[in-house]
């Protein structure tokens, strides 16, 4: 990303901190509510003798808020949707805190404690996040001058001012010349020239932008804001000759990356396929019982460099779903059987993907693989979809935890921006976000 752009990191770093202080004043509330003072000062000498717990406590707190998106600023703009977030977290931190109490006896936190604990770290975290948020919205927004195709201007500069996220106030310069995007900065006092709708026209004037970009105004294509804002591409904003500058999709051949997800997809899928073994031995027989064999359901998908393998899951469809020919699956699908709906709404379908994995087919991160049938009409029909096959297919993916299922074409092109995104951003960070995400998208659904 560029470094130009607003620094969401920090942000996400600063929440992280409030959140781990949070827990702090709510461990001292729950003291000093449930116990009497003399009391309390012997079990607060006995929390500090356990620094192990209390660490613990710390990080996991902090890891299922990443997985819940809690440190997302759009997210956070939706009032109720950050409470179901925040409950759902918290329920799942005290539950780990009570296996990790199991496991290790000397950690002792009483059960009345750890309610009063969960309870008052929720109201915490909620009201955290609508004082930063109602700050986000008080605080000063730097000019954005927007040039390049009028239409294409117009939409981002509706898109910007909708968004509370943005730190940016549009400027619309549809109107303004090349040459004159110099002294329109001056005049409008922008901090940033956007080009919008492509900009080969912009390189005729290379000298005199790249004085303006390194005078300390900035010059990006729009595609580089949604990429800050959504962590999505949008095709609109991408032209061949984009993808030649854009040092990020040189990751695919980053080969110590490649083999450090290789050995955590390994890893991660033998310990998942031992944990999930009963889920599955009961799916299998629901689906037994709702519609007999077969339980599998064996599909041909399309892997890295375009190369077809077959791909595992649990049949969640009715045995003659396809008699009419290949189709595309919908969110509430008619032909789904008797518990299949359940299963996919919790990923459950997928696990035997894990398979897949070990054998090197498919990754637990990337983009969904597609079948060979939808596969041509879609290379077909939106720009840039073959460059999926640039890293391994994933079980899950930074498509699949930000959107819900493609049920045409205007869903699978914005899937595939965010796929690209991931293609180009590809890191250890994005890897293990993807996967927190996926246990937030089986729980509280995917972001639309």
């Amino acid at each position: 990303m560029s470094a130009y752009l607003p620094h969401t990191a920090r942000l996400r770093t600063f929440l992280g901190l409030v959140d781990i202080a949070s827990l702090g004043v709510a461990i001292w509330f729950a003291h000093h509510f449930r116990f009497g003072p003399q009391l309390r000062i012997v079990k607060w000498r006995e929390l500090l003798d356990r620094p192990g717990l209390l660490v613990v406590a710390a990080v996991t707190g902090v890891v299922l808020a990443t997985a819940a998106e809690l440190y997302e600023p759009e997210v956070l703009h939706r009032r109720r949707e950050v409470i179901i977030r925040v409950l759902v977290m918290v329920v799942s931190w005290a539950m780990v805190v009570v296996f990790a109490i199991y496991l290790y006896s000397e950690w002792a936190y009483g059960r009345g404690i750890l309610v009063l604990t969960a309870g008052s770290w929720s109201v915490l975290l909620i009201a955290s996040r609508w004082i930063f948020t109602a700050w986000r919205r008080q605080r000063t927004r730097f000019p954005a001058l927007i040039v390049g195709d009028p239409d294409a201007v117009r939409q981002s500069c509706q898109e910007l001012r909708q968004r509370p996220s943005a730190p940016w106030t549009p400027i619309d310069g549809s109107a303004v010349p090349l040459d004159r995007i110099p002294s329109e900065v001056a005049m409008r006092g922008a901090a940033i020239v956007v080009l919008a709708g492509g900009y080969e026209r912009a390189l005729e004037m290379g000298d005199d932008l790249a004085k303006l970009h390194f005078s300390g105004v900035p010059v990006v294509a729009a595609s580089e804001l949604w990429a800050w804002l959504e962590e999505r591409l949008p095709l609109e904003a991408l032209t061949p000759a984009l993808f030649l500058h854009q040092p990020g999709f040189g990751a695919v051949h980053w080969t110590l990356f490649n083999r450090f997800t290789r050995i955590a997809d390994v890893v991660t899928a033998s310990v998942l396929l031992i944990v999930t073994a009963p889920v599955l031995v009961l799916a299998a027989v629901l689906i037994f019982l709702a519609n007999g064999p077969p339980i599998l359901y064996r599909q041909r998908r399309v892997g890295q460099f375009g190369r077809p393998f077959t791909m595992f899951k649990l049949r969640t469809m009715k045995r003659n779903a396809e008699a009419r020919g290949p189709e595309f699956a919908a969110e509430r699908d008619p032909r789904t059987i008797v518990f299949g709906r359940f299963l996919r709404r919790f990923r459950i379908d997928e696990l035997p993907q894990l398979v897949n994995v070990l054998k090197g087919e498919m990754s637990l991160v990337g983009p969904r693989p597609e079948r060979p049938e939808f596969e041509r009409q879609l290379v077909e029909k939106i720009p840039y979809y073959a460059f999926r096959h640039a890293v391994p297919p994933g079980l899950s993916g930074w498509a699949q935890v930000n959107t819900s299922y493609a049920r045409d074409l205007e869903d699978h092109q914005r899937k595939l921006e965010f796929d690209l995104y991931f293609i180009r951003e590809r890191s250890v960070r994005l890897y293990l976000l993807t996967l927190l995400r996926t246990v937030s998208a089986a729980l509280v659904g995917s972001r639309r």
